[in-house]
This record gives structure tokens, C-alpha cells and sequence, in this order.
């Protein structure tokens, strides 16, 4: 599915790529949120899950993300792509991302980061449950059982000539947090 023209920051291009480059060598790949399947051509890996709680939308699977329908150990990639901020008990979703990744399997995970440009993503957003910084998702990360490997510096800023600035000492004030941990 081509991805659509309009995209605020070019956010909707950057999940693309980065669900292409960290499944490119995963043979089950989950993702959790599915929605419309936007990302599902950009998975690397021959197996490919969505699942989601909105039947509406068709995921492959209907399921919660506090109750997966799997068995333990068994998807080498779990992908949340905005999603953990809409979950109410987003430490039991992660505790059920640990029991169906494989050992030393991968979670790549985005949400809106609210010590920084994302504050307004995050709080004008009724939807959203929970409200994240850096700090706060690792922190969460690590109690549920898993290490946080990379901080993905996105460059998304709102303000254009912030976007220009490749500097690591602006990832606290981008507008999302994205991170890959592992099992």
C-alpha cells in the first residue's frame, strides 16, 4: 500500500523505513496496533501479524495487546507504533510483548514524547491514556523486562530548522520517543 501524500513531519516515511530496517532479518514479525495495515508491505520478514481491538479497521488478528493469542517465544520482531500511550494497562501489554518475543527478540516502539515538541501530540490527544518521556518509557521498558538497545534519534522536530540539526543532545526535545528494546 502506497503510503499517503499528506504526513505532518514526514512521520508516516520514517516508520516506514524504520519497520523496514529493523524486521529485514526477522521471520515473524507483530505488530501490535495494526490499524489499517499501513506499514505491512515495508516488513522485511516472511511472516508478518497485525493485530488490533478495532475490528473495523481488519487487522489479521483481533486482539488486545494485554492478551496475545500466541504461543511463548515465538515472533523475532514486535513493532508498537504509537500505540503504548492508547493502552490502559501498558505494563501488562509489555509484559505480554516479553512472553511472545523470542530470546533476545526485538520491540521497536514510537509514542509521542512529552518533554518535548510532542507535548501537544501527546496531551491534545483524548485517546491517549498514558503520557511519556524518555525517562518514564525506560523506565517502563526495564520493570517488564526488557533493555532498552538504541534511542533512534528521529529529527521530526516541528519547528523546520530544528529538523536540520543532527545533534544526540537534541533527543530529549524531539517530538517522539523511539527506541528499540530487547527481550
Amino acid at each position: 500500500m502506497p503510503l499517503l501524500r499528506i504526513e505532518p513531519h514526514r512521520f508516516r516515511r520514517y516508520k516506514a523505513e524504520l519497520v523496514e530496517a529493523f524486521t529485514r532479518h526477522a521471520h515473524r514479525v507483530l505488530e501490535i496496533g495494526c490499524g489499517p495495515r499501513l506499514y505491512e508491505s515495508y516488513y522485511r520478514g516472511p511472516e508478518y501479524v497485525g493485530v488490533d481491538v478495532d475490528a473495523s479497521v481488519r487487522p489479521n488478528i483481533l486482539a488486545d495487546a494485554v492478551r496475545l493469542p500466541f504461543r511463548d517465544s515465538c515472533f523475532e520482531v514486535i513493532v508498537m507504533l504509537d500505540v503504548l500511550e492508547h493502552v490502559a494497562d501498558a505494563d501488562a501489554a509489555l509484559r505480554e510483548c516479553v512472553r511472545v518475543l523470542k530470546d533476545r527478540g526485538k520491540l521497536l516502539i514510537t509514542t509521542p514524547n512529552t518533554r518535548g515538541f510532542g507535548i501537544y501530540d501527546s496531551f491534545a490527544d483524548r485517546t491517549h491514556i498514558h503520557h511519556f518521556n524518555w525517562s518514564s518509557l525506560e523506565k517502563m521498558l526495564r520493570r517488564n523486562g526488557l533493555r532498552v538497545e538504541r534511542r533512534i534519534p528521529l529529527h521530526l522536530h516541528i519547528f523546520w530548522p530544528l529538523r536540520l540539526l543532527r545533534s544526540h543532545r537534541l533527543i530529549p526535545l524531539q517530538q517522539s520517543i523511539c527506541v528499540v528494546a530487547r527481550r
